[in-house]
């Protein structure tokens, strides 16, 4: 009833100021001088699988830009930069075994590692398997130019596990051949290096990156060091055809894994590493490498063909801090292709975009399990081949009912197949299959009434598989899949309003109420602690507000704005235990506000600072544990210095000013209470950039920033 009298309050809201803007407009049209649009850059996005314009996409994109992803910032994660995004929570900064962990909109917060529930894409080439996977030891921050946040149900688009989209794209070649170097130095044991540079010639754009980086960590056990390699090549035959190759490497010799504590030790000493972890010396080691070919072409008549094909190689080993079956193993390949086809025409006079695709994933692991013998590889405890195969073929069109009026919809169908072959038969022969027919929708509507005003209405559909580690039988004398999972399915309500501002402001609000049928929870056993099985609960709903907003008040100065509302709860536990129904989501908060002031002076100083309020959250299903609420403030600045060709900038960064003692990751319903993973206090870095430009003079001060690279 709250969320339907809200629902009701925001519509009233939206017709009644649509009403009086339409009026103030036929009654007195203001200059194109007078409009807020008249000196904001156009934000072109491409969450949707075609271009548009942000403020005609009906749905909630953030977009962050690359200064906020790569200037004096250390580069180690997404959290450094996604904060003025509403709607995206991130936790686990600092335990790189376990990877960052991201939800969005309440997907993708029940990973134990990595992420699931969201899709990810960096120039095109998915980083989600097909299973739904998505590791982020790949991304590389160092060349990252751009990454836009797609929130909300997204499957008829995207296909499964996705609750959001996120697209990273990395730099070109300036037009200009550029080179660059940079070192930093920081607490923890921090140590990062990196090289990149590119450039055109004549019809071939390439640009290359490469960075080390090692840190000892906060807490004791909390070791990591990856040396990242990261390049794009672009031939374009002619202004209507390109074709690029993606070529990186990553090798991850060491990410150790401090594991989770209970209240009482981090009390007792919150640096400390969970013993066990120690002990099994748990922790992970990799190797991946990406292949990737995208071809673009525009056609005549208004049609554009895109042809995406990729390969991946990744080479992994973990330990975990259990002795049978606590060490794995495994060799992955994973191959794909896609390819869309769109065509602008009109239809009974009124302009449409009519977009088709096709997309096929194969992921192949040759998994093994073995003891773990206090760190030491022992006997073989399972051995497995495990395929899984993805096939979507979608619709997408939007359709101007008017000049101001846009209907869009989409429609997917998606097939995903698990098979596992047992090659371990001592036990017996788990060998076995899984499939999943899933269909998706989405169907919107959006009126720009004004630039300020922009409302729109949706109603979207996703479902989630497990992954294959999901599926892992919880027995510990079986191997094969967990026959009970099922895929978890929701259904989503959203009304937003959007639109720009005097003194170069943008805003957007999105309110939602989502359905969601057996959602999938995490938790332990005693036997095997520190392994994360799964289970369906059966009903639950999410329901929320996001709001951001970004300008340049001053000249040189933006500021941001994000306030995130998030009341997510179980309606039907259905796990033969009824404590958990009306009880709160764990692992999300529900206030989360964040606030942002970047300066920047044409002399080459700039200054950026911002302030994190995140609510409490709960650590496991029954709400009988929780971390408390905390305030973070964090600031990087620098100066850039023009020497000739060179660019000299000299940076430094300081994290949680406040020395503020909270929970960086929960471990949601770990067995004997081990929740907690404490995040670091004050600390600080800096560090050294070059630049140098060939055959030009340099690059000017970039001035005042423009608030429209962030939404």
């Amino acid at each position: 009833m709250k969320s339907t009298r809200a629902a009701r309050t925001l519509v009233a809201l939206v017709l009644l100021i649509a009403q009086g803007s339409t009026a103030a407009e036929q009654n007195a049209a203001p200059p194109a001088e007078a409009t807020p649009d008249a000196d904001l850059e156009e934000i072109v996005v491409t969450a949707q699988r075609m271009q548009q314009e942000l403020l005609e996409v009906p749905g909630a994109v953030g977009v962050v830009d690359q200064e906020a992803i790569q200037r004096a910032q250390r580069q180690l994660t997404f959290a450094e930069s996604l904060g003025t995004v509403p709607g995206v929570f991130i936790q686990n900064q600092s335990n790189f075994a376990q990877d960052t962990r991201i939800a969005i909109r309440g997907f993708g917060a029940r990973a134990a590692f990595g992420v699931r529930g969201i899709r990810l894409v960096v120039d095109g080439i998915p980083l989600t398997l097909p299973d739904g996977q998505t590791q982020l030891d790949s991304v590389d921050f160092a060349s990252a130019e751009r990454i836009e946040i797609l929130r909300g149900p997204s499957s008829s688009l995207y296909g499964s596990s996705a609750g959001g989209v996120m697209l990273v794209s990395s730099e070109d070649g300036p037009e200009i051949p550029t080179l660059s170097g940079r070192a930093a130095f920081g607490s923890h044991g921090y140590r990062s290096y990196q090289a990149k540079g590119g450039g055109e010639l004549r019809k071939l754009n390439s640009f290359l990156s490469l960075s080390r980086q090692e840190l000892d960590g906060y807490r004791d056990h909390s070791r990591m060091e990856n040396l990242i390699f990261s390049s794009k090549f672009r031939y374009s035959f002619d202004d209507d055809s390109q074709l690029t190759a993606l070529v990186s490497h990553v090798h991850a010799p060491q990410a150790d894994d401090p594991g989770g504590l209970t209240a009482a030790q981090v009390a007792d000493d919150r640096r400390q590493a969970r013993l066990d972890n120690q002990l099994y010396d748990a922790g992970e080691k990799l190797d991946h490498t990406t292949f990737g070919l995208t071809w673009r072409k525009a056609w005549k008549e208004g049609q554009e063909s895109h042809v995406s094909n990729y390969y991946s190689w990744r080479e992994f080993s973990n330990k975990l801090p259990f002795r049978n079956g606590g060490a794995v193993d495994f060799d992955r390949f994973f191959v794909g292709g896609a390819l869309r086809h769109e065509v602008r025409s009109d239809v009974f006079g009124l302009t449409n975009r009519l977009l088709g695709g096709v997309d096929v994933d194969a992921q192949l692991d040759d998994r093994r399990r073995f003891v773990n013998d206090f760190g030491s590889i022992g006997a073989e405890t399972l051995r497995q081949d495990e395929r899984v195969i993805g096939t979507g073929v979608y619709l997408v069109d939007a359709l101007d009912l008017t000049n101001q009026l846009q209907l869009t919809g989409s429609i997917r169908y998606d097939y995903v197949g698990f098979d596992v072959e047992d090659h371990f038969l001592s036990d017996g022969d788990q060998s076995g299959d899984i499939n999943f027919n899933e269909p998706s929708y989405m169907g919107a509507l959006l009126w720009r009434a004004t630039s300020y005003l922009v409302p729109y209405f949706k109603v979207a559909s996703s479902f989630e598989t497990p992954t294959t580690t999901e599926l892992a039988n919880p027995d510990p004398d079986a191997g094969g899949f967990n026959p009970d999972l099922e895929a978890q399915k929701a259904l989503e309500f959203e009304l937003g309003l959007k639109g720009l501002l005097p003194a170069r402001f943008r805003y957007e609000i999105a309110a939602f109420h989502i359905r969601i049928r057996k959602e999938l929870i995490p938790f332990e056993l005693d036997d095997q602690p520190g392994r994360t099985f799964f289970q369906n609960a059966g009903r639950s709903t999410r329901r929320g507000v996001e709001l951001s907003l970004a300008g340049e008040p001053l000249d040189g100065l933006t500021a941001s704005l994000s306030y995130t509302f998030s009341d997510f709860e179980f309606d039907d536990f259905d796990l033969g235990d009824d404590c958990c129904d009306g009880n709160r989501t764990p692992g999300i908060p529900k206030h989360q506000v964040f606030f942002e002031l970047a300066y920047e002076h044409h002399s080459g100083l700039f200054i950026r600072w911002n302030l994190h309020y995140v609510g409490a959250r709960y650590a496991n299903n029954a709400n009988t544990a929780s971390s408390g609420d905390y305030l973070v403030s964090n600031l990087h600045a620098g100066y850039a210095l023009q020497l000739g060709k060179f660019e000299l900038t000299p940076f430094f960064g300081l994290g949680n000013i406040g020395d503020e003692k909270y929970i960086d990751n929960l471990r949601l319903n770990a067995f004997g209470g081990r929740y907690y993973e404490p995040a670091p206090e004050f600390n600080a870095y800096g560090g050294l950039s070059l630049e140098y430009r060939f055959g030009a003079a340099p690059r000017a001060a970039r001035g005042s920033q423009n608030p429209s690279s962030s939404d």
